[in-house]
């Protein structure tokens, strides 16, 4: 088994890509979305941290985080939201054997700089256009770039079909 090695850098800004078990669509339904929802705010609770960007697919997730406590880190944000979805997932669909509903592990990269930190933001956000389930990524409901947006922080055509420059050839799946 390999042996990975997680960097824990205190306030870090963190981007994470969670895939689930053979790409099955877990994160598909409305049902599964809004249960996956309330167990993020659920575990924000036992580990507060801060979410920067987001975008939810069917099979996977992207997002940037900055975990708030000290006594926390991003390896047990991740195992806890994994396991607490899981949990729910059975009880909500009465499943009562056992089943895998993530890929094991989780990719993490610790952000270094604005540079990095804009890259990694777009990217999160050009997802969806990136994987053909919408042509805008103002159209995709399950990202945060309807928040940043409105806010004034992304351009009004920005990504619409086009990927933008910074983050070509990045393929962070």
């Amino acid at each position: 088994m390999p042996n990975f090695r997680r960097y824990y850098v205190p306030n870090a800004q963190v981007f994470i890509t969670c895939v689930t078990y053979k790409r099955r669509h877990y994160l598909e339904s409305e049902e599964d979305l809004s249960l996956f929802r309330d167990t993020l705010f659920e575990v924000k609770t036992l580990h507060p941290f801060r979410l920067l960007s987001y975008a939810i697919l069917p099979d996977h997730f992207h997002w940037l985080m900055q975990v708030t406590n000290t006594n926390s880190n991003f390896s047990k944000v991740m195992q806890s939201i994994k396991r607490n979805f899981t949990l729910n997932y059975k009880k909500t669909h009465a499943i009562s054997t056992s089943m895998r509903l993530w890929q094991p592990r989780f990719w993490d990269h610790i952000i270094r700089n604005d540079t990095d930190l804009s890259n990694h933001f777009d990217y999160v956000h050009w997802n969806p256009v990136k994987h053909e389930l919408v042509k805008d990524p103002a159209d995709w409901p399950y990202s945060s770039f309807s928040f940043w947006y409105d806010r004034g922080y992304i351009p009004e055509t920005w990504g619409i079909e086009k990927e933008p420059k910074n983050i070509q050839g990045m393929n962070l799946e």
